[in-house]
């Protein structure tokens, strides 16, 4: 079983993290990757539009393996996309297809002084639980959509302010970027940006609860990919928090560790079903294991150390 810190509560946000032990005197150095975010903001990653909703072309130009998680938002080109896999692009790769989903309606054209060819930012990950099954099971466009638009309702609904963009309505990047949006996740980021370094551990995940119930969780193979993916990830679980905010205060207690790390490793539903396996080149494996009520998801770098997943992913349904 997996070992959590204690639980670290902001409103109706609680988190823990998953704590690795020490690694050996002798053991070698993690792999280094670089992330999406950092990566296009250096400019060592360019993400080109192809004219094809579902597919980009990504080049690593950097020299350094780049990691892409499931989700990533790239903001510009003819629509803003999301990333449909976790993907391992390798260090000085060229172009490579990148399978992708869109996350703005109706645009297919430049946007103001956004480029219409490539994608200049990364700053967001879909936030939504749905909107991440969205993509990782019914891979489906248009129920991704229908997940968009609900997503920007709520927000709307639980801020009591309108938070689509004029410049693009449909846009759930621009709805990120909305200032009562980023206001309200300042509120929750303030109280645990840093709860990371107070566990005194080596911290290579979060699980988070959301009013009080289990909601996801995403774990790596290194303390420093956790630490560059941090803020991405603590920005989308705000914002699902905010979504799902109660009508009234007074969510339900905040489960024990113990509990949530029964809930990460699935022993609390008996038997985890059958795993279904993909390849992707040139160095990404998938295994995705469906359940009733949970759904596990790991990618692999078979081109270092490919018996362990660089990435765990655990979605409630």
């Amino acid at each position: 079983m997996e070992t959590l810190s204690p639980p670290v509560t902001a409103r109706n946000l609680t988190a823990f993290f998953v704590l690795a032990p020490h690694p050996a005197a002798d053991a070698p150095p993690d792999h280094d990757y670089s992330v999406l975010e950092e990566s296009v903001e250096a400019q060592t990653t360019l993400v080109h539009e192809t004219g094809e909703v579902r597919e980009l072309l990504i080049e690593n130009t950097g020299d350094i393996d780049l990691f892409i998680q499931a989700g990533d938002i790239v903001k510009g080109g003819r629509q803003d996309r999301t990333i449909g896999v976790d993907f391992i692009v390798p260090a000085k790769s060229g172009r490579i297809p990148l399978p992708a989903f869109c996350v703005e309606q109706a645009r297919w054209h430049r946007r103001k002084t956004e480029s219409d060819v490539h994608f200049a930012a990364s700053k967001d990950f879909l936030a939504s639980k749905k909107a991440r099954l969205a993509i990782h099971l019914a891979k489906d466009q248009h129920a991704l959509w229908d997940t968009v638009a609900a997503d920007q309702q709520q927000l709307g609904q639980s801020l009591g302010c309108e938070v689509s963009s004029h410049d693009s309505p449909t846009s759930l990047q621009l709805t990120y970027e909305h200032a009562g949006v980023r206001h309200a996740v300042e509120d929750y980021t303030s109280l645990l940006e840093a709860a990371p370094h107070a566990t005194g551990g080596r911290v290579v995940g979060v699980v988070w609860a959301i009013n009080g119930v289990p909601s996801h969780a995403d774990r790596y193979a290194s303390p420093a990919l956790f630490a560059k993916l941090w803020r991405k990830l603590l920005r989308a679980a705000a914002t699902e928090a905010i979504a799902a905010r109660p009508a009234e205060a007074g969510s339900r207690p905040a489960p024990t560790s113990e509990e949530m790390a029964a809930w990460l490793t699935g022993r609390s539903r008996g038997r985890k079903p059958a795993a279904k396996e993909e390849q992707l080149p040139p160095r990404t494996r998938l295994r995705t294991q469906r359940g009733k009520a949970q759904h596990r998801f790991e990618a692999f770098d078979t081109g270092a150390n490919a018996a362990e997943p660089l990435h765990v992913a655990v979605l409630a349904e």
